[in-house]
C-alpha cells in the first residue's frame, strides 16, 4: 500500500506535468502568432504595386490565410466562399440537457461553478441501485426516516475518512443498518451498484493543518481510482460536498473557509477522476454560508432528520442527464407513459 509521502510526491509530479504543458502551449500559441503575423506581412507586400503579381491594383486580404488555402497562381482563388447560414435554420438554438464535461484538468476551480446543474427531478426508485457512502454524517441516512431510506443502500461508517475505505478497514456500519462489522470497500463493491455517492470530510477534516488537507485529498484520489478499477466505467459515480457546520463549533478544523476550500479541490478531483460533483452544501447553507440553525444537531456539524429530506430531494434533482432516467411528470425530460 502506498505511504502518504509517495501520494504527496505523486500529486507534486502532476501538478508539475500541468505547468510544463501549460508552458508549451503558451510557446506553441506564440509561435502561431509570429508565424500569421509573417504571413500577413508576406500577403500584404506581394499584393503592392510592382509586386511579383505585376498588378497596378492592391489585393485586398479579409482574412489571414495560411499557405495552404492562398491562390496557387497569380489568379482568383480557387475556392468558393462558405455558404451563409440559413436564417430559417435554427437547430444551432436547440436547447438541450445539461451534462458535465469530464476529464479535463481545471485550475483555481470554483465548486459552485464545476457542480452538476438541476437536471429535472428523478423519482426515488433511481436510487434503487445506489450505494451511499460517508461517514458519522451519512449515518443519519439509516437512523432518520427520508424519502431516500427505502431505495438506497447505505454504507456509512464512524469516524472515518477515505483511508479507511483505501485500507480496507473492518468498519461497523452502526445503528440502523441491521449489519454487523464489515469491510467498508468490499461491502460497496459488493453491492454491485450502478450509482455511487460519497459524502466525506466532516470527520476527516476535524484536525486543522495541510497535512492533513493534503492527506485527505490525497487517499480521496486513490479511493476514486480504486473504485473505477472494481466496479467499471459504466457505474456513475457522484462526490458530495464536504458539508457546511454552524459557526464556532468545537472543532478546529471545521470552518467555512477551510471547507469550501476543499470543496474546490473535491470539484477538481471529481473531473480529473471521471465522476460528478454534487454541491450539497448550497442545500444546507443559510445565506451566510453557514448550516442552517433549524437543520444542525447540537455539536454545529452533524444534522438533525429534517436535513435527510432536505439532501434526498436535492439528490433526486441533480443527476447526470441519461435518456432512460425516471423523470417525473413536470420535468423538462419526461417522456410519459
Amino acid at each position: 500500500m502506498a505511504t502518504y509521502r509517495e501520494f504527496r510526491e505523486q500529486a507534486k509530479r502532476r501538478r508539475r506535468k500541468r505547468v510544463l504543458r501549460r508552458a508549451l502551449v503558451f510557446l506553441l500559441a506564440v509561435l502561431v502568432i509570429l508565424g500569421l503575423a509573417f504571413l500577413i506581412t508576406r500577403l500584404m507586400k506581394g499584393g503592392a504595386p510592382g509586386g511579383a503579381s505585376g498588378s497596378s491594383a492592391p489585393q485586398s486580404v479579409s482574412q489571414p490565410q495560411s499557405a495552404a488555402s492562398a491562390p496557387e497562381s497569380g489568379g482568383a482563388a480557387s475556392q468558393a466562399p462558405a455558404p451563409a447560414q440559413d436564417p430559417g435554420d435554427t437547430s444551432w438554438n436547440q436547447m438541450g440537457p445539461v451534462e458535465q464535461t469530464l476529464n479535463y484538468s481545471v485550475n483555481n476551480p470554483d465548486y459552485r461553478l464545476i457542480a452538476l446543474p438541476e437536471n429535472g427531478v428523478v423519482d426515488y426508485t433511481y436510487f434503487d441501485r445506489a450505494v451511499l457512502i460517508g461517514d458519522s454524517v451519512s449515518q443519519g441516512w439509516n437512523i432518520y426516516e427520508s424519502p431516500m431510506k427505502a431505495h438506497a443502500f447505505v454504507c456509512a461508517y464512524k469516524s472515518i475518512g477515505p483511508s479507511a475505505i483505501v485500507n480496507k478497514q473492518t468498519l461497523d456500519p452502526g445503528q440502523g443498518s441491521g449489519r454487523g462489522q464489515e469491510v467498508g470497500f468490499d461491502t460497496i463493491v459488493n453491492s454491485q451498484p450502478k450509482r455511487m455517492y460519497i459524502l466525506l470530510g466532516a470527520n476527516a477534516l476535524v484536525r486543522d493543518g495541510e497535512a492533513v488537507e493534503q492527506s485527505f485529498l490525497a487517499y480521496y484520489g486513490q479511493m476514486l481510482d480504486m473504485f473505477r478499477e472494481a466496479v467499471g466505467s459504466e457505474v456513475k459515480i457522484y462526490v458530495e460536498s464536504v458539508t457546511p457546520v454552524r459557526p464556532g463549533v468545537s472543532q478546529p478544523g471545521l470552518y467555512k473557509e477551510r471547507i469550501e476550500r476543499v470543496n474546490n479541490q473535491l470539484a477538481a478531483l471529481a473531473q480529473e477522476k471521471g465522476c460528478y460533483f454534487v454541491n450539497l452544501y448550497e442545500a444546507l447553507a443559510d445565506e451566510n454560508g453557514d448550516l442552517r440553525a433549524e437543520l444542525a444537531a447540537a455539536d454545529g456539524v452533524h444534522l438533525k432528520a429534517e436535513a435527510y429530506t432536505v439532501m434526498a430531494e436535492y439528490l433526486a434533482k441533480h443527476t447526470a442527464y441519461a435518456a432512460d432516467n425516471p423523470y417525473l411528470p413536470g420535468s423538462p425530460y419526461y417522456k410519459g407513459e
